[in-house]
């Protein structure tokens, strides 16, 4: 009975092992989707705060312009 629970209880183990190891690769291809999407996005990288607040600016005044 012992051999038989020692053997069940290192097969759990090792299925969770595995498990674990499997969700940590597909999280890590995930990332790297991610890098290399934010790479092609345009202005993605470069961020300018000013810029940002020009651009909302615009768009506001666009919007004050609009018949009621």
């Amino acid at each position: 009975m012992t051999t038989q629970t020692n053997s069940l209880a290192h097969l759990a183990q090792d299925m969770t092992a595995a498990a674990i190891a499997g969700q940590a690769v597909g999280l890590t291809v995930l990332l790297v989707e991610m890098q290399a999407l934010s790479k092609l996005i345009p202005g993605a990288a470069e961020h300018d705060p000013a810029e940002t607040l020009r651009h909302e600016a615009e768009v506001e005044a666009d919007f004050d312009n609009m018949p009621v």
